[in-house]
């Protein structure tokens, strides 16, 4: 996909070469036509760049003449500065990014912004990918594996351009997320809009034609960017404006129905395939599988009193009762706060959710709700930056929703009671005389660390 410079008008054709097939590496990555010369082709001394004619020099690494080694990879280089004639460091920032540009450029080219203008990868854009790469991309996935997700993207972005706009857009919404300065905020949040908008452009581009096998890896890199993208997008922080409380928009829950559109580039793309990028990160995905407590129907960490709450019953099970299983996850993270090392355990909420209790969530149904707005609370305690606005903004609307359709704690139990749900003698759980001195799940089970005192106490009935 050619990614245009910054231009009115018709698009800048590249001119045509006749291939060299003796040509250096740099030349071939570049895409254009090397001259041949040995040891240096002019290409490469033009551009500041060693030449790998012999492959021992690693491709489009800075020459040491005339300039600071600057290397895009993990490991801190520090700059000679006993080295030959110094050149400013934005001109090495600018030859790195016309090679880069150079590198991008091969493709389609997609509007930017107010759609007349072609982005151009330049020093800023360079400044950011050093952010993704030194900040950013350790916050996705584990712990465990964030350094490979880091060594796999910054890679496939240089050859891929609807993965560098979702990378460059990514690090500009944590940009927004971290900055102090609301105005700043705004600013790396509108910039970052514009490169997600172009990126989803070439993304669904490349998705309606056949898949090239060197483009599998680049879009299903793409694919779990964007959902740590969706998610941490949040359009409005005013909790009036947000959902459930706001008027209903075909937009709503778009962070919930990206889930089913992951599933289906992993199952495209197939990352852990032998030749894949992400084949060493089988453990992370670990929770695509059911875990062996939900296929054992271990019932153990949940209290009698929710039971009777969700109508969770000894002949109920996953496939009966919508509620069974994501109230069965919740049991898991009652004494668990999110961290990096164990995120997978509360994204099993979301990525085994069944399209019935999605239903349910769509139509507003409360006792789906509380579910919601139980594992939203639990992540608003995290460290995980992409995860708590949404859960911070939403899971307090959801319960301002409740307190004023409901009545709030007092009003959702005496509804549960009379609906039978709460209060059952036929369910097996035991008397009616028992179940009224039980303490009621709204402060028992979901008060353990989650909403404990404090699920209604700011919330005004209107």
């Amino acid at each position: 996909m050619t990614i245009s410079r910054f231009q009115e008008g018709s698009e800048r054709k590249r001119k045509v070469h006749s291939k060299s097939r003796k040509g250096c590496g740099n030349c071939k990555l570049r895409r254009v036509k090397c001259d041949e010369t040995r040891p240096q082709c002019n290409k490469c001394v033009s551009y500041g760049v060693s030449c790998n004619f012999d492959k021992k020099q690693s491709s489009l690494d800075l020459s040491a003449q005339g300039s600071f080694q600057v290397d895009l990879s993990h490991k801190p280089q520090t700059a000679n500065l006993k080295q030959g004639p110094q050149i400013e460091p934005v001109s090495v920032n600018q030859t790195i990014a016309s090679i880069v540009y150079d590198c991008l450029s091969n493709d389609t080219a997609a509007p930017f912004g107010n759609g007349k203008q072609f982005w151009v990868f330049d020093d800023r854009d360079l400044e950011i990918l050093k952010r993704f790469q030194d900040r950013t991309v350790m916050t996705i996935g584990t712990r465990r594996t964030a350094g490979a997700y880091r060594d796999c993207m910054i890679q496939l972005a240089f050859a891929h351009p609807f993965l560098m706009h979702i990378v460059l857009s990514l690090t500009l919404m944590h940009d927004a997320h971290l900055s102090s300065d609301a105005i700043m905020s705004m600013r790396f949040k509108t910039m970052s809009l514009k490169h997600w908008n172009t990126g989803n452009v070439l993304f669904q581009r490349i998705l309606s034609r056949p898949i090239e096998p060197s483009s599998r890896d680049a879009l299903w890199a793409t694919a779990a960017l964007t959902g740590a993208l969706v998610f941490s997008y949040v359009e409005n922080t005013d909790m009036e404006q947000s959902w459930p409380l706001k008027s209903p928009d075909p937009h709503d829950l778009d962070w919930l129905k990206l889930s089913d559109g992951k599933k289906a580039i992993w199952h495209l793309t197939d990352p852990l395939r032998p030749d894949s990028m992400f084949k060493i990160l089988v453990q992370e995905h670990e929770h695509l599988h059911v875990p062996g407590w939900v296929e054992e129907n271990d019932l153990s960490l949940l209290p009698k009193e929710t039971r009777r709450l969700f109508n969770i019953t000894p002949s109920s099970t996953v496939q009966n009762n919508p509620y069974h299983l994501p109230a069965l996850i919740l049991s898991r993270l009652q004494d668990m706060n999110p961290t990096h090392d164990n995120i997978l355990n509360f994204l099993y909420f979301m990525g085994h959710m069944s399209p019935e209790f999605r239903t349910l969530l769509e139509t507003k149904d409360p006792r789906a709700l509380l579910l919601l707005a139980w594992w939203f609370k639990r992540l608003e305690t995290g460290e995980l930056w992409w995860l708590k606005g949404r859960a911070s903004v939403e899971g307090m609307a959801i319960q301002v929703w409740l307190q004023r359709w409901y009545g709030g704690e007092q009003g959702l139990t005496e509804m549960f009671e009379r609906i039978g749900r709460w209060d059952n003698r036929e369910d097996g759980w035991g008397s009616r005389e028992e179940s009224a001195e039980a303490e009621s799940p709204l402060t028992g089970w979901f008060g353990r660390g989650a909403f404990e005192g404090t699920l209604w106490g700011n919330c005004t009935p209107q």
